[in-house]
């Protein structure tokens, strides 16, 4: 039987006011191509928000390291070295063994991760230390990179304090911030010594690394007498003191630090270069930038210019190693003293961060637009990752008269 004209052809309309296979894969392609635009889109608004962000943070911390130096007459200490934990009862000079980080709390209205060990004793030292370790900020965290929250430490580190030579901290908060220690890092050069080396006695020897001529890569070890530059009898030209074959170690590697309580306040009392004389050595406290171990700087002292001298910034750290506390210069407590964790020098360019590459001395940042840096003035800039070596090295010493910030 024949079906009706007017039922065949509703039957048609339905048909052909759907979408036949062919369609709707055309339809799907053109959402996957609408979303591929889209993304990056998005992804870079996001990078851009967390970039601001980091730069708030980076213009807090300068804030509170120039309040600091405002209240106090200097900028806080860089502590006494990378096992050391602060004591709440000291002051941020060349007596507190611990971090800048631990100095410029009260300025960042932390006081009460401060008060976490301020009236610890013998019996609760420990509890209290751990717990201080784990107690994170934002401010001290790029959200490019982590946020701040404790990680497990690769390797349980013993820490000193006032009350243990072995305190234990297997989870602790780290900072992607680190303060400017100066152009050198662990290979301060020679010229550095000439203008102290009038108050020591001509006897007085450094051991130092010597390049002889035409031979760049063949690094010497010598023995000097300090008199010896001021008599101007040897080009000194590229001769450094530290390590003879690596300027990127870990300052914990080659420079030995206070035992005790008791030998830190007396390392504390010894001038930067008396210190350089010390049988353990003191090439940390011969340093060019705003901060070192033991330091006490001043304003006045930065004689290139706030506005040309940096004061802090972010620092390089292995891509896949950002929750694992095992980079070399990311593996210390965030208010332990005196180390790479925390301060960074600009012997070499800035580097973006790498997975399965580590620069510990290095500046730089997860970011792909540049570094955010801190100038000596307060005002914060994104430096590209490739300026001039000079430059950035003159930026970073505080009285070589090389530092003018690029445009």
């Amino acid at each position: 039987m024949d079906v009706p004209r007017r039922m065949r052809s509703s039957g048609d309309e339905r048909r052909t006011a759907g979408f036949n296979l062919v369609e709707l894969l055309v339809v799907c392609a053109i959402v996957a191509v609408l979303i591929g635009f889209l993304l990056p889109a998005v992804q870079g608004a996001r990078e851009a928000a967390r970039m601001t962000a980091c730069r708030n943070h980076i213009r807090q911390l300068s804030t509170a390291l120039l309040h600091h130096e405002a209240s106090l007459q200097h900028y806080p200490s860089g502590g006494w070295g990378p096992t050391w934990l602060p004591v709440a009862d000291r002051a941020s000079d060349a007596a507190q063994p611990g971090g800048w980080t631990f100095g410029v709390l009260p300025y960042l209205e932390a006081n009460s991760t401060r008060g976490l060990i301020g009236t610890v004793d013998a019996t609760t030292a420990a509890a209290a230390y751990q717990q201080f370790a784990k107690a994170g900020a934002d401010v001290f965290a790029c959200p490019s990179r982590r946020a701040s929250r404790a990680v497990q430490m690769a390797a349980a580190t013993s820490y000193k304090t006032m009350f243990t030579a072995a305190q234990s901290l297997p989870m602790a908060t780290l900072t992607d911030y680190a303060a400017n220690g100066g152009s050198t890092a662990t290979c301060p050069p020679i010229e550095l010594l000439e203008l102290a080396i009038r108050f020591v006695d001509s006897s007085t020897k450094v051991t130092f690394c010597h390049v002889p001529p035409g031979n760049s890569g063949n690094y010497q070890t010598q023995t000097l007498s300090l008199s010896a530059t001021e008599q101007g009898h040897a080009d000194h030209t590229g001769d450094h003191i530290g390590p003879c074959f690596s300027c990127d170690d870990d300052m914990a590697t080659i420079a030995q630090e206070p035992a005790s309580l008791t030998q830190g306040d007396a390392w504390s009392r010894i001038t930067p270069l008396g210190r350089l004389m010390l049988p353990d050595g003191g090439i940390p406290d011969l340093q060019n930038g705003i901060l070192h171990r033991m330091s006490r700087i001043t304003a006045p002292a930065v004689k290139d210019g706030l506005s040309n001298t940096y004061l802090m910034g972010e620092k390089n750290v292995a891509a896949d190693q950002y929750e694992s506390g095992a980079d070399a210069g990311d593996n210390r407590a965030l208010h332990a003293g005196y180390s790479s964790s925390n301060v960074r020098w600009a012997y070499e360019t800035p580097m973006q961060d790498e997975r399965g590459t580590s620069h510990p001395n290095v500046f730089g940042s997860p970011h792909r637009a540049g570094w955010n840096a801190a100038l000596a003035d307060g005002s914060v800039r994104t430096i590209v990752f490739d300026i001039d070596l000079q430059v950035h090295r003159g930026l970073a010493a505080r009285a070589d008269g090389r530092g003018t910030v690029p445009d």
